[in-house]
Parts: C-alpha cells; sequence; structure tokens
C-alpha cells in the first residue's frame, strides 16, 4: 500500500471533499451530505484497521514513526471521528444549517492531526500536528455564533490553548537551546547517561505544562467545565475522548518511549507527576458531586479520569505506560455512549440537565439499564470493564511502592460512587416530574446504551481482547492490528 493512502492523508482529503461537495451543490439539494460524511467516516476506519501500521510516505519518515502505539490508536481517534460524525447527523443546527458541511469536514482534519500525533517522533511533527487539531477545534466549539455559551467555549478554548501552545513552544526553543536537535532519537542518544541540566529540566517543565493543559490536570483545568458545557455535544464528546487522549498519548511518546524516557528526568519528574495524578483525582471527584448539568458532570468526570491516568503513568514504568493505555480505551467505550444519551436528550427536553432523568426507568428501561452499566463501569465497580481498569490503576501503584497516590486513588473511588450514583438514582427512584414531558427516545439509542453496556460487562469478565490491544501498543514495530496466530 503506498504511503500516500495513509489515515492521515485520507482524512485531510474526506474534509476537503466534504466542502467541496458543499460549495458545488445547490442549497436545495445538499440533505445527502450528512448521510456522506458519515459513509465515509465508516469507511476511514475500516481502512485504518485494516492499513494501520502501513509506512507513512518517505519524505515524512524524520518527523514520524510507524509503531505500535500509532497502531492502537490511529483506529482509536477515527472511531471517535466516527461517533463524532453520526452525533453531528443528528445535531439540531438552528440558524448555523447553511453551514452543517463545515461542521462535519472540520473533524476529520482534527482526527487527521490526532492520527499526526500518536505517530510523532520529533517535537516539530507534535507542534505542526496540535495545531491543525486546535484550529479546526476552536471554530467547532464556537460554531454557533448566535449563543453566547458557544462563543464563551470558542473564547476560552482559544485563551487556554493559546497559553498552553506558548509553554510548549517555550519548552521546545529551550530543549532544542540545550540539546542542538527536536528529534526523540538525537535526544535521547544525547542525554544518555548524563545528568540533566538545568535547562533541559526547565525545558522538560515548560512541555509538560503544556500537556497538563491539553488533558485538563489540575491546576490546568479550569476551561474544561465551561468549554464542555457550552460548546456543541458532539464537539464536547471530542473534547472529552479523543483531544484528551491525544494529550495522554503525547505524554507516553515523549515520557514514555521518546525524547525523556531518562533516568535523570524520571528522579526530578516523577513526584511532579504523581502529585498532578493525586490533586486531579481529588478535585475531579469532589468538584463533581453538586454538578447538576450533565455536561459538566462529565467534565469533572474526565478530570478525574485523568488523574487516575496521571497516577498510573506517573510510576514511568512499563506497567503505568500499559495501564494508561488500557484505561483510555475503557474511558472511550463508557463515556461516549453518555454523550450520544446526551445529545438525544437535548433534542428531546431542550438542556441535559441531571432532573429529566427522573423516572427514565419506567418511561425507557432499555435506555436506562444501557446507560445505568455505562455509569456503573466509569465508577469502577465488578465486573464491569472500568473495574478493570482502576483495579490495574491500584496494582500499578501498589508495586510501585506509590502508597499515597494509592490512597488517595481508592477513597476518592469510594467517595466517586457517591456522584456516580446519582443519575442511577434519579432514574430509578425519583419520582418523574408533572414539567417533564413522558417522551421515549429513538430505538437506536437503546440498542447504543445496550450494546456499549454489554460490552461493559463481558470485557470486564474477558479482558483479554483489551490485554492484547495494550502489549501491541508498547511494541516497537508493528504491521497490523490483528495479527495471524
Amino acid at each position: 500500500m503506498s504511503g500516500w493512502f495513509c489515515p492521515e492523508v485520507l482524512l485531510v482529503l474526506a474534509g476537503v471533499v466534504l466542502i467541496l461537495a458543499d460549495s458545488l451543490v445547490a442549497d436545495g439539494k445538499k440533505g445527502w451530505l450528512p448521510k456522506l460524511a458519515l459513509v465515509i467516516s465508516f469507511a476511514l476506519l475500516g481502512w485504518t484497521l485494516w492499513g494501520a501500521g502501513q509506512p507513512m510516505p518517505t519524505s515524512w519518515g524524520n518527523l514520524f514513526v510507524t509503531d505500535g502505539l500509532s497502531l492502537v490508536f490511529q483506529p482509536f481517534f477515527v472511531l471517535c471521528l466516527v461517533g463524532v460524525t453520526f452525533m453531528s447527523v443528528r445535531y439540531p443546527m438552528g440558524k448555523e444549517e447553511v453551514v452543517r458541511a463545515e461542521f462535519l469536514a472540520l473533524p476529520f482534519f482534527s482526527t487527521a492531526g490526532l492520527c499526526l500525533l500518536a505517530s510523532a517522533r520529533d517535537f516539530l511533527a507534535i507542534f505542526l500536528a496540535l495545531e491543525l487539531v486546535a484550529i479546526s477545534l476552536y471554530l467547532l466549539a464556537a460554531f454557533h455564533r448566535s449563543r453566547a455559551a458557544s462563543l464563551e467555549a470558542g473564547m476560552k478554548l482559544l485563551v487556554m490553548g493559546g497559553l498552553s501552545t506558548g509553554f510548549l513552544v517555550m519548552g521546545i526553543a529551550w530543549l532544542y537551546a540545550a540539546t542542538g536537535s527536536t528529534d526523540f532519537s538525537k535526544i535521547l542518544l544525547d542525554q544518555a547517561g548524563r545528568p540533566a541540566s538545568l535547562a533541559f529540566l526547565l525545558a522538560v517543565g515548560l512541555i509538560l505544562t503544556g500537556l497538563a493543559f491539553k488533558i485538563a490536570a489540575v491546576p490546568f483545568h479550569a476551561w474544561a467545565p465551561d468549554v464542555y458545557e457550552g460548546a456543541p455535544t458532539p464537539i464536547t464528546s471530542f473534547l472529552a475522548i479523543a483531544s484528551k487522549a491525544a494529550g495522554f498519548v503525547l505524554l507516553l511518546r515523549v515520557f514514555g518511549l521518546g525524547a525523556f524516557a531518562l533516568d535523570s528526568v524520571a528522579v526530578v519528574f516523577r513526584p511532579v507527576l504523581l502529585t498532578l495524578g493525586i490533586a486531579t483525582v481529588t478535585l475531579g471527584t469532589l468538584a463533581a458531586l453538586p454538578q447538576r448539568n450533565l455536561k459538566r458532570y462529565l467534565a469533572y468526570s474526565g478530570i478525574a479520569h485523568a488523574g487516575y491516568m496521571l497516577l498510573a503513568f506517573g510510576t514511568l514504568g512499563e506497567a503505568g505506560m500499559g495501564t494508561l493505555v488500557g484505561y483510555l480505551w475503557v474511558y472511550l467505550l463508557s463515556s461516549f455512549p453518555v454523550f450520544i444519551f446526551i445529545l438525544e436528550m437535548e433534542r428531546v427536553h431542550g438542556s441535559a440537565d441531571l432532573r429529566h432523568l427522573d423516572g427514565l426507568g419506567q418511561r425507557d428501561p432499555g435506555v436506562a439499564l444501557g446507560l445505568a452499566l455505562c455509569f456503573l463501569s466509569m465508577a469502577g465497580l465488578p465486573p464491569l470493564l472500568g473495574f478493570s481498569a482502576k483495579l490495574s490503576v491500584f496494582t500499578t501503584l501498589w508495586n510501585a511502592g506509590e502508597v499515597p497516590g494509592l490512597v488517595v486513588g481508592v477513597v476518592m473511588a469510594v467517595v466517586g460512587l457517591g456522584f456516580y450514583l446519582m443519575p442511577i438514582r434519579a432514574m430509578y427512584w425519583e419520582r418523574e416530574a408533572d414539567s417533564i414531558p413522558a417522551q421515549r427516545f429513538p430505538a437506536f439509542l437503546v440498542w447504543i446504551l445496550l450494546m456499549a453496556g454489554f460490552f461493559q460487562l463481558f470485557l470486564g469478565l474477558q479482558p483479554r481482547p483489551l490485554v492484547r490491544l495494550v502489549e501491541r501498543s508498547l511494541a516497537p514495530t508493528s504491521s497490523s492490528l490483528f495479527p495471524e496466530k
């Protein structure tokens, strides 16, 4: 397969095709464009699953690498794109209906950038890919120009994104000054066996700060709840899952497998990462308790999950990296169905308020059951998949001797049951308010949520497929996501 048929190139071409199709078709005949976008996204997912691991164009060879991490996370990001495209087709645009094609096309460009991030082996490649992701997301978050909340979300994302990019660029500049290179391999060879200089450690700190903004780690989290609430729901899901995962993939690339995989860096930054994890999981859990808007609720839930992932990764060992990879897939499988439900709730009720869940178990038992399984998995209750993810985090911390992180993680997991059980209580034990219309959700939502709940249960009992995926992600090279046995 030619390198020019790699998923990144095809994603960009797909976005261009959607915009050109919109400009060439008369206004009254554009009803098929959303369906075309959905078909293209599914086709790209199939192509990515089949072609992941194939080499990129040779002219990109110095900036990108094909290995296990890219093999596993390219399908991850394209799967997110499929979900976002499906939600975008269903999303009520209102006055912005005339620019729906742009709303459908821009996530393709962002996904191309995310896939490039999963393959980056040079800090210049990271910067270029991040900008490809970020510029599209700035536009998408503020897409509803007639809504103040959407404009506020776009502005906050722009300001915080610019700030994080500033830290990242300053860190890259310091790194180049200290080492004379931005290539991971050259930096690793140059610094191996040497004590880290102050300039080098400053560069590492600045780059870590830039990435901490991306994953909404405390104290760089303040933008997330407002942006998640104000942005269109499909874009909220993209920010909460795909964009957050990209930040962690970069941590894996840089600290786990790349330029900063050094003992001299680990000695200094292991306590920093663990402290960030403790602060993030604590604030995310406690701040989620009083939330009544489901999008803000999931924002703080995502912050708490980022804390667990930081605790695992903060051990800076292979076990912690594998735990992080598995946790990201669990987070995708449990969170995306909930965002799809929120979109349908907004279509039915006009908002994502928690009170709209009251009595859902009586009027839509299938939806309520699937949703409950997703929330219980996020809470980490056995035998669901989320339990395996959190148990893996705690096991990693125990084996690494990080008792403070382990204690805080276990306590916050128990406290977190309080806010994950709130929606379940509302669905099954709260009386339905008279002001809430007793409208049923569409049949496809029942199947999506029940299938998601089934996967949580099946993979919780039989986690071997996820374990194999984690093992492949840490392989130095790989040619197929589904190797022959």
